[in-house]
């Protein structure tokens, strides 16, 4: 007689516990399926209006120019048009007043001495020619004080000096003709000619303009490490926009030639991990604060490095807005249309966007892109490689690399 299969309590937990372990399996499997669809989706194609906003560095050509003086005479405004070879300004060297008003003391000292023993010579009386000199220095100085207060031409300054050291020479040297016994004088004589000579040597002078531009007094003493935009780093705009000041150099006399007059940059960083990019040879209207009207600009070069994305951006523009001003607030707006990702599908890598894009073998390989505009929440992108190619209903899906790679 056969014996029934009788089942035991034990029977029942373990196919209870089968039971839910094959429910277990199939819920998470469905579930893994549901999150590995919903991380691929399609390359589709979109319009975006884009802004990016940022504070920027002016570069000019520009050649900046240092001359030693204690004083100048700036003989043109701010921004004046200049050819090569028009006077800018009169500077006066260190010690100049000093030296001039030393001169004219002990030239009055020695005419008062020369006054005196030349009337003991003659009697009382003063030659002709000496009072014909007289009357020519009363008139030079009179000048020079007109030219000092803005009432002549200030360049007629430094003539009029040559011309007052001339006539007191010449008015000396007549009067120590004229006397019987000259060696009276002859120490006074050679301290005036030792002054005269160190004179001559720092003399006042006029400073012309080597290049045809714009002429500006202010200078930040950035000139020559923005000269060549080919070699702008993160680092330098980074220093520059925090530092932007401008001011006069105290010490020296310097002015700036913006040769150019037509053709500025703007340098600008954006964060190595945002995707507020630009794509490089596009043009892009922007805008900037303080100055009406909007600008035209193409995007030069990005340079990409994990402390920020370096910008430069070429503008055929009149520079003389900008022309006393070294860091602006711009404003760039774009309609961009292309291909576009969601910005959470988006990974940075030294500062360099990349996407996971399913290439022929059916694994999905990491592609470099460009970022054309984002509107923070989707991202129009293009291939970095000349030689790939994206296109509508290309398969991407987000990044699942390890944790170290995706840091960025």
């Amino acid at each position: 007689m056969e014996r029934g299969f009788r089942a035991t309590n034990r029977f029942y937990i373990l196919l209870f516990a089968s039971g839910v372990l094959l429910v277990a399996f199939v819920v998470g499997a469905v579930w893994l399926m549901r999150k590995v669809t919903g991380n691929v989706r399609k390359l589709e194609q979109m319009t975006l209006y884009t802004e990016v906003e940022s504070e920027a560095v002016v570069v000019r050509s520009e050649r900046l120019f240092t001359e030693s003086a204690s004083e100048s005479q700036i003989l043109l405004e701010e921004g004046a048009l200049v050819s090569e070879g028009d006077a800018i300004a009169v500077l006066y060297p260190y010690s100049y007043e000093s030296q001039i008003s030393a001169i004219c003391t002990k030239e009055a000292a020695l005419y008062t001495l020369l006054q005196s023993l030349l009337r003991t010579d003659t009697g009382g009386t003063l030659p002709a020619a000496v009072i014909g000199y007289n009357e020519q220095i009363a008139a030079v100085s009179k000048q020079m004080r007109a030219a000092a207060n803005g009432e002549r031409d200030p360049v007629e300054y430094a003539q009029l000096e040559t011309r007052l050291i001339r006539l007191q020479e010449e008015r000396r040297n007549t009067m120590v003709q004229s006397l019987k016994n000259p060696a009276q004088v002859e120490t006074a004589v050679a301290e005036i000619d030792a002054l005269k000579k160190s004179f001559e040597t720092d003399s006042a002078r006029t400073i012309l303009s080597e290049y045809n531009g714009y002429v500006s007094f202010y200078s930040d003493m950035n000139e020559e490490n923005l000269r060549d935009v080919s070699q702008l780093t993160v680092p330098l705009i980074k220093r520059i926009l925090n530092a932007p000041s401008i001011g006069m150099d105290n010490e020296n006399f310097s002015y700036r030639i913006v040769t150019d007059r037509t053709k500025f940059y703007l340098a600008f960083v954006q964060s190595a991990k945002s995707p507020n990019r630009l794509m490089p040879g596009q043009t892009y209207s922007f805008t900037v604060k303080g100055i009406k009207g909007a600008y035209q600009g193409r995007i030069l070069a990005e340079r990409d490095a994990e402390q920020g994305v370096l910008y430069v951006m070429e503008v055929n523009s009149d520079v003389r807005p900008l022309l006393t001003t070294r860091v602006v607030e711009i404003s760039v707006q774009n309609n961009a249309t292309g291909l576009f990702v969601p910005t959470k599908y988006l990974q940075y890598t030294d500062g360099v966007p990349y996407i996971y894009a399913k290439s022929t073998d059916g694994t999905y390989q990491k592609v470099a892109v460009y970022i054309a505009g984002s509107d923070d929440e989707n991202a129009i992108i293009s291939a970095r490689d000349g030689h790939i190619t994206l296109f509508a209903g290309l398969k991407v899906r987000m990044p699942v690399e390890d944790k170290e790679e995706n840091k960025s």
